[in-house]
């Protein structure tokens, strides 16, 4: 999905009021007070790597106003493994079109090695 589609995704959900596009790896206390912030919640799955500030610096000052939460993400649904996939069916297809290769080159091979050799279009006399 490109960040569009992401955005109309989260925003569809009904417990979504706004989303912060660009928003800065670590949440200040002058962002919550500025946006009116009143829950930060993150799931149990997620790329850490994905931003350089350690995890607990990130959700300091939500933790110490009470407004932070930790729910349950229920599928494993990371970086890794979509390009995992990716690579996967990227192997699957290649496989797929190599096979296909191979059975034409082996038609146009057995057709014109038994002097099958009918089309000469264009030559009517």
């Amino acid at each position: 999905m490109n960040l569009h589609e992401r955005l109309l995704s989260v925003l569809g959900c009904k417990f979504v009021n706004d989303v912060l596009i660009d928003a800065p790896a670590e949440i200040t206390p002058d962002m919550i007070a500025s946006l009116r912030i009143t829950e930060v919640v993150h799931g149990t799955e997620s790329d850490h790597n994905a931003c350089n500030v350690d995890f607990d610096d990130r959700y300091r000052y939500p933790r110490e106003m009470g407004i932070f939460a930790t729910i349950q993400s229920p599928s494993h649904f990371k970086l890794e493994n979509i390009v995992s996939r990716i690579q996967k069916k990227h192997a699957e297809l290649q496989m797929k079109i190599d096979r296909k290769k191979k059975s034409e080159r082996e038609w146009f091979e057995n057709k014109y090695q038994n002097g099958d050799k009918k089309s000469n279009v264009g030559n009517n006399h």
